[in-house]
């Protein structure tokens, strides 16, 4: 009948049995057991009071053969042939440890074993399978996907099929993110609007790339920074490299305060879509994270420091220069330059539309410009037309000396008078002109170089009211009807103003037309 005894390990390579020294409670003065059962308790007892010193269970005499396979099984774990599965200590796999005895394959590597049933243990016969489908088949009521990756990833861990690299060098970088998983930022440098690819920043000198795999083929990465020990989004096979990371005493956390490269590009600096990290400050050597207003969060890889459109107060970008009539100017987005300006002819400037503008009428055109500009341009305002116009346009009344548009104005007498400044229009049949053609007569002779002539023959003798012919001037009659037309002087044009009868009269003669010269006549 088989015995079994508890061995202790007093160096790194030798196994010993204990001695009574170890013994000590009453129910453990035999340094052997019945059952495999009675001893691996007797261990566990040993191990409360010796912590620090290796003890497992064997035969006492090495033979195998008269032993059931679960003891077997068992004597394989505490001797080390069999590698416990991460899972071991769960209490839903304990329910099926002694029917599995589930273990790391020993035949193919990343690969898990376990009995399949009673008789392929008492075959001494291990079933080989991949960890996740093992858990799959048989935990799945306990364990969901992201459950049975996680267990998967400690195994990897624990067998240490991948080894945690980190790297602050700027090639190597930007080759794992080309080549690794996928992301806004894991493309070829030339699909960048950056003059080189954004994740080069990532160089230190306090952040660095944490990843597993090969260089050209990463299967996961994060960036970190290594001094306070933080990382941040993982992409890829999130589960192994966080336990890699959490085995090298890294925690989950953010970025803010970290120094990063300072790339300049044309007005703007290099800047990757950074996670876990506000918006940089430049302090003319790093660009520090969450400490200023430089996006983090461009895909282009460019990083521009905001600007706000002072006409929409949008933040967007900087297109052309609008002026102002006070001589000032101020950049504007496309939008607003596009939309809320007006273009001043006279300046050839783009000027903001709340300017004061006019609109100068022109022989086939118009003209747009500033009001404060209308003089310099050439323009008029014209008070009968309420309308700007252009100068060559227009020309003054003789008459007045106002300016009025060039059709609005009369020829007269070699003179251009408005319609204010012509005379009126004669009609002989109104009593109160009685003695119009008269003085029309008189404003003939008057514009005439030899008025002076004709009024000396005919001073002797004068018209009748009535216009039939003439009367004596000293005539009885005359003096009988008055002079009316001045009684106390001579006239301007030098007849006296004594000489000729009728009611006084206001002189008038035709309306000429527009541009067309005229003559008057009795």
């Amino acid at each position: 009948m088989a015995q079994f005894q508890i061995l202790y390990s007093p160096s790194t390579d030798e196994w010993r049995p204990i001695t009574s020294h170890f013994c000590l409670l009453p129910g453990d003065q035999s340094n052997l057991w019945p059952t495999f059962g009675d001893a691996e308790a007797a261990r566990k007892r040993i191990d409360l009071h010796f912590p620090g010193i290796p003890f497992r269970v064997a035969l006492a005499d090495n033979e195998n053969g008269d032993v059931d396979w679960q003891t077997r099984e068992r004597l394989r774990f505490a001797d080390g042939t069999y590698t416990r599965v991460p899972w071991h200590d769960e209490t839903w796999y304990q329910a099926l440890h002694e029917d599995h005895f589930c273990h790391v394959s020993t035949e193919q590597a990343g690969k898990i074993a376990f009995t399949e049933n009673s008789a392929k243990g008492m075959a001494d016969r291990q079933l080989v399978m991949s960890p996740g489908r093992y858990l799959r088949r048989f935990f799945s009521d306990h364990l969901d996907n992201n459950a049975i990756e996680g267990w998967c990833a400690r195994l990897s861990v624990q067998l240490q099929e991948d080894t945690l690299k980190i790297t602050q060098d700027a090639d190597e970088i930007e080759d794992v993110y080309v080549g690794g998983p996928c992301s806004c930022m894991a493309h070829p440098a030339d699909d960048f609007e950056s003059l080189c690819h954004p994740v080069r920043v990532y160089a230190g000198p306090d952040t660095a790339l944490a990843y597993i795999g090969s260089r050209e083929d990463a299967r996961a990465r994060s960036i970190v920074w290594p001094e306070r020990k933080v990382y941040t989004t993982i992409y890829g096979d999130v589960s192994r490299l966080k336990l890699l990371l959490e085995n090298a005493g890294y925690v989950e956390g953010g970025l803010n305060g970290a120094r990063l490269k300072r790339i300049c590009d044309d007005g703007c600096f290099v800047v990757p879509y950074i996670d876990g990290g506000g918006d940089l400050a430049d302090n003319g050597e790093y660009l520090v994270v969450g400490q200023g207003s430089i996006s983090a969060e461009s895909t282009t890889g460019l990083g521009v420091v905001p600007w706000y459109c002072p006409r929409c107060e949008n933040q967007t970008r900087a297109y052309e220069t609008v002026h102002f009539a006070d001589g000032s100017s101020e950049q504007w987005c496309e939008n607003c330059y596009n939309n809320s300006t007006t273009f001043c002819e006279h300046n050839e400037r783009l000027y903001a539309e709340d300017e004061d503008f006019i609109f100068v009428h022109g022989r086939s055109t118009g003209h747009t410009v500033l009001e404060d500009a209308a003089e310099d341009f050439g323009a008029v305002y014209l008070e009968d037309r309420c309308e700007w116009w252009m100068r060559s346009c227009c020309r003054a009344c003789d008459g007045t000396g106002e300016i009025f548009h060039s059709d609005d104005l009369y020829e007269h007498q070699g003179e251009w008078l408005c319609a204010d400044c012509l005379p009126g229009a004669l009609d002989d049949e109104d009593t109160l002109q009685a003695n119009a053609h008269v003085l029309a007569y008189r404003g003939f002779l008057d514009s005439d170089a030899t008025s002076r002539y004709a009024l000396d023959q005919l001073s002797g003798d004068g018209f009748n009211a009535a216009g039939a012919g003439f009367l004596p001037p000293c005539s009885e009659q005359a003096n009988s009807e008055g002079r009316h037309l001045s009684s106390s002087s001579d006239r301007a044009d030098g007849i006296p103003g004594d000489a000729w009868p009728g009611p006084t009269v206001t002189a008038q003669v035709t309306a000429r037309t527009p541009h067309h010269s005229s003559s008057a006549g009795a």
